[in-house]
């Protein structure tokens, strides 16, 4: 498969999954049941919205210009090869958890945007470990009928914008065989101020990252406040796609580091300034549930990252005026059953 350096258009992926995965740590250090229910009930929760037809038209048509260092193929949809059968649902057990978190990129007064970033947690309590797998934005994969209708392969985040959570379940269990149980969604905005509510991360920079930060940052271990990682999280020039997605990771690993650390007046505040920009298709009692459930594993958590599609088992390629990645799909689904599963 070609490892191919990809247009990128979401420089802003990198604060909306920082303040998703901050969403779940919310959600795994509330305790009181009083205050917890009142806290709760801020919780935005999803509209069920059927967009007009011309509306989601606009979403699948939507094209990229080519870059002019694009060294990948363009491809007739027609030889893709699709899988003839959704994939096998991936088992799972009662201790096995897949929490979706969700990122868009919605400005003020904007209905329902594509997910910028999707992030699988699949969290297994019997072995205190938590995966983190990265599905990617521009993944080309089969459309789920909904609402009655069918659609013609598209990328992934597509499906967030045409039918929400519930469409967006349905095509990562179709095409990966994945169950989610739940979904947490955030916007990015304040992003500076959340990493700054938890005292700052600790970051290794290289010196060209360092040059981008700003702010003092050299090469070598640095604490970053919330706008040098903001800067560091939108850093998508220095090398390919997959690049900027390990930077996120890093953020994603420190910022779960230094909750471990934080002193009650932090979580609280934390709780405060994060809660508004929530939504999520999870109970007060969902929650509580797991909260009892997985506040005892935090300090133990073991937490491991992967994407999809994985390095190797993609192919870089420009379908019908969109820059895509076309997977291998069986690789994947295998890759996914060995690691959540």
């Amino acid at each position: 498969m070609d490892n191919t350096k990809k247009k990128s258009t979401g420089k802003r992926i990198a604060l909306i999954i920082v303040c998703v995965v901050l969403a779940l740590i919310l959600l795994l250090m509330i305790g009181g049941s009083i205050w917890v229910n009142s806290v709760l009930n801020r919780l935005n929760r999803p509209e069920d919205v059927t967009l007009p037809d011309e509306e989601i038209e606009n979403i699948l048509n939507e094209t990229d210009p080519v870059e002019e260092d694009f060294t990948g193929e363009i491809v007739d949809p027609e030889d893709i090869q699709m899988p003839d059968a959704p994939a096998d649902e991936i088992e799972t057990a009662d201790h096995i958890i897949n929490i979706l978190l969700i990122g868009q990129d919605r400005r003020e007064n904007q209905g329902r945007q594509r997910s910028d970033a999707m992030i699988l947690c699949t969290i297994n309590t019997e072995n205190k470990t938590l995966v983190m797998t990265s599905f990617l934005r521009d993944l080309y994969v089969q459309l789920p009928q909904w609402n009655g209708k069918s659609y013609q392969d598209n990328r992934l985040n597509t499906t967030y914008a045409i039918g929400g959570m519930g469409m967006l379940d349905e095509c990562l269990k179709q095409n990966f065989g994945v169950q989610v149980d739940h979904n947490i969604e955030v916007d990015f905005s304040g992003f500076e101020d959340i990493i700054d509510l938890v005292g700052g991360v600790d970051i290794e920079l290289t010196a060209a990252e360092a040059g981008k930060v700003g702010g003092g940052a050299k090469a070598g271990m640095n604490h970053l406040n919330g706008e040098q990682a903001l800067n560091y999280a939108r850093i998508r020039k220095l090398d390919s796609d997959f690049g900027r997605t390990n930077r996120q990771r890093k953020v994603l690993t420190a910022l779960l580091a230094q909750a471990k650390h934080m002193s009650l007046t932090q979580m609280n505040n934390l709780v405060n300034g994060i809660i508004p920009l929530i939504t999520t298709d999870m109970s007060n009692g969902d929650i509580l549930g797991y909260v009892m459930e997985f506040f005892p594993l935090l300090s133990d958590l073991e937490v491991t990252t992967q994407y999809i599609p994985a390095e190797g088992t993609y192919q870089g390629a420009s379908v019908r005026g969109m820059s895509v990645l076309i997977p291998d799909m069986e690789a994947n689904r295998q890759i996914l059953r060995d690691t959540i599963g």
